[in-house]
């Protein structure tokens, strides 16, 4: 099984990681969804962030904009990160099990994903 995070606004990818308070859980088998689920990040540092994502089993967390230093904690415990993401989650979630991420319509404006 293979768990992806994305952080979400509304129905939306949340624009900033380091500041959302909501991230969906999507694990995934045999290249299809099977469950989801959500944890709340409300008043959490980054280092408490990354010990929740870790805790979680997260491997991959498709993301808008990521401040450099929360990328490199993530990067440091083996936590993928694909950025510059934008969109309705469950279009992003589509494109990504369809390897399609790297359409432009799921770049932030102003960025190019970056898987």
């Amino acid at each position: 099984m293979l768990r992806v995070a994305i952080p979400i606004f509304r129905s939306r990818v949340s624009p900033i990681l380091d500041s959302c308070t909501r991230i969906i859980l999507i694990d995934i088998e045999h290249n299809q969804e099977i469950e989801r689920s959500e944890i709340h990040l409300n008043g959490l540092s980054l280092i408490e962030r990354v010990s929740v994502l870790q805790k979680a089993s997260v491997k991959i967390i498709i993301c808008g904009a990521i401040s450099d230093m929360f990328q490199n904690m993530l990067q440091n415990v083996k936590i993928h990160l694909i950025t510059g993401i934008a969109g309705e989650v469950d279009q992003v979630m589509g494109a990504y099990l369809s390897e399609s991420l790297n359409d432009p319509q799921f770049y932030m404006p102003g960025l190019k994903a970056n898987h």
